[in-house]
């Protein structure tokens, strides 16, 4: 029966997701283009997210002193549609080509409660990077600045709480491990933004540690040197020697053995997301998230 009623809900989701494509509700800024996908959402509605989204990505170009790239790549557009499965609210980030023409498109799912993982696709919007490491150390950094604590893979902890419980519990996966392209994250792209999720416990320990080793950089080495990672990155695949002066192996060692400077301070935190780890590596984020939701 749950099932049924699941796959229901699925289908007129669906099905209200395919008819609202067709609404021509949008609000153009000098950075933007925001549109409804739900065709259930008024002028005012719009207007107010929009300026949520402007004022986001606001947050993002300050923060990393950058432009919003609408000469190179022209507006940013980002749609606004319907929750995903079970009311996951989240958004993705993708290129899309109509007639010949490349837009960056930013979807964003969900509408009543904050949006989750907003500043980081507008900071992939920002600096579109190949590399999947690259984009999510940049990505998960502008989220824990600006964006939503909830948001996946912190889950309402901090990316090194995760990382410590991730090393306590010997499941840590080595940073040259994860490829620039998605199969080594336990995903396999579907096209149009949609990405499958193949391996749910390695998603969330891969994006973890990215935040985590993005947030490394940044305390040690700053915002200037991760955007010339970023720029390097396209002559040479993960320039972190000519940047950094390390391998990325050398780099690795250096993040983890920051962690373990900070342990101390963590302990209560990774204990409970070790926990969460043991029980379930799969369903360990959406516990996080209500644990956090539920602290006074």
């Amino acid at each position: 029966m749950r099932r049924a009623i699941a796959m229901a809900i699925l289908v007129v989701g669906l099905l209200a997701i395919e008819s609202g494509q067709a609404s021509t509700l949008t609000i153009e800024t000098d950075q933007l283009i925001v549109s409804d996908a739900t065709g259930n959402l008024s002028n005012d509605q719009l207007k107010v997210l929009a300026d949520k989204v402007q004022a986001m990505l606001a947050g993002v170009l300050k923060f990393w002193s950058a432009d919003a790239g609408v000469d190179r790549f022209g507006k940013i557009q980002v749609v606004f549609d319907f929750p995903q499965r079970a009311g996951v609210y989240t958004s993705v980030f993708y290129w899309e080509t109509k007639n010949s023409e490349r837009r960056r498109i930013v979807r964003v799912f969900g509408t009543e409660r904050p949006p989750q993982l907003m500043a980081h696709k507008l900071t992939s919007a920002v600096f579109p990077q190949k590399d999947k490491l690259i984009r999510n150390a940049m990505g998960i950094l502008s989220e824990a600045q600006i964006g939503n604590p909830l948001s996946f893979p912190r889950c309402g902890f901090d990316s090194d709480d995760w990382v410590l419980a991730l090393m306590n519990t010997k499941s840590i996966i080595p940073l040259d491990e994860l490829g620039p392209d998605h199969e080594s994250w336990g995903m396999r792209d579907a096209g149009g933004g949609n990405l499958l999720v193949l391996d749910r416990a390695k998603q969330h320990k891969a994006y973890a540690e990215a935040g985590s080793f993005g947030n490394y950089l940044f305390r040690t080495y700053g915002i200037e040197r991760i955007k010339q990672l970023h720029r390097r990155s396209f002559e040479k695949d993960r320039p972190t020697h000519d940047v950094f002066g390390k391998t990325i192996q050398e780099l690795d060692v250096s993040w983890q053995t920051s962690i373990r400077a900070d342990e101390k301070g963590r302990t209560a935190n990774a204990s409970t997301l070790s926990k969460l780890i043991r029980r379930n590596p799969r369903t360990a984020c959406s516990e996080a998230q209500q644990l956090a939701i539920s602290k006074p």
